[in-house]
């Protein structure tokens, strides 16, 4: 498992509002992006980053 950074908007957020993020460990960035929608909760997941190697 990797470690990602998914940045996400809450619903009733500014689209230029900055992204809050949630760190991770996941299979691959999809997998990533789709735990942390289950998460938080949010509308859109706008970035997924890998962290570290």
């Amino acid at each position: 498992m990797k470690s990602y950074r998914c940045f996400y908007l809450m619903r009733g957020h500014a689209p230029r509002a900055p992204a809050t993020f949630i760190q991770l460990k996941a299979l691959d960035a999809v997998a990533a992006a789709q735990c942390a929608m289950h998460v938080t909760g949010c509308a859109f997941v706008v970035d997924v980053i890998r962290v570290g190697s």
